[in-house]
């Protein structure tokens, strides 16, 4: 999670293709806090400690949580849908999940080109401001997402995927 929200301040800072000395500085100051968090030991923080806005029970209760291992036990059918323009779920990330729970039966993955965290369609890259806009899921998502449930039925080659 640490390194997610250095990731995202970073894409962030560059998204108008500068980054200033104040974005740089930030950077730094949350390079520190994602130190900080790397170095926290069960039984060495104080209830009081805190890094990265969060106390630093909820960054060891975090260490070693790895959502696409304990996926591959799950027994339930999985669709896993990914917006290509999302920056704060990367296509980086998708991969993760594709690789980790490669081979399992039960998974279906779709990604979709023009589409952002939100499964909102736009051009170019992805940035806050467009959550600020009116706007509805992508009608093909929601297609999708219907047509995976009413196919949770039928045979893997009857589901048309």
């Amino acid at each position: 999670m640490e390194d997610l929200i250095l990731e995202q301040v970073t894409y962030l800072a560059g998204l108008d293709g500068i980054v200033t000395d104040p974005e740089k500085k930030q950077i730094e100051g949350l390079r520190a806090e994602v130190a900080k968090v790397k170095a926290l030991k069960p039984g060495a923080a104080a209830a009081a400690d805190t890094a990265l806005g969060a106390p630093a029970s909820y960054w060891l209760d975090l260490q070693g949580y790895d959502p696409v291992q304990g996926s591959k036990y799950l027994p339930q059918p999985m669709l896993i849908l990914q917006g290509e323009r999302d920056y704060q779920v990367t296509m980086t990330d998708f991969a993760a999940w594709k690789k980790g729970l490669a081979g399992k039966p039960n998974v279906t993955f779709k990604s979709y080109p023009k589409l952002d965290h939100l499964f909102l369609a736009g051009e170019g890259k992805s940035s806050p401001a467009e959550y600020e806009k009116p706007g509805h899921v992508d009608p093909a998502v929601v297609n999708d997402i219907a047509a995976w449930i009413l196919g949770q039925g039928k045979k893997p080659a009857e589901r048309g995927w």
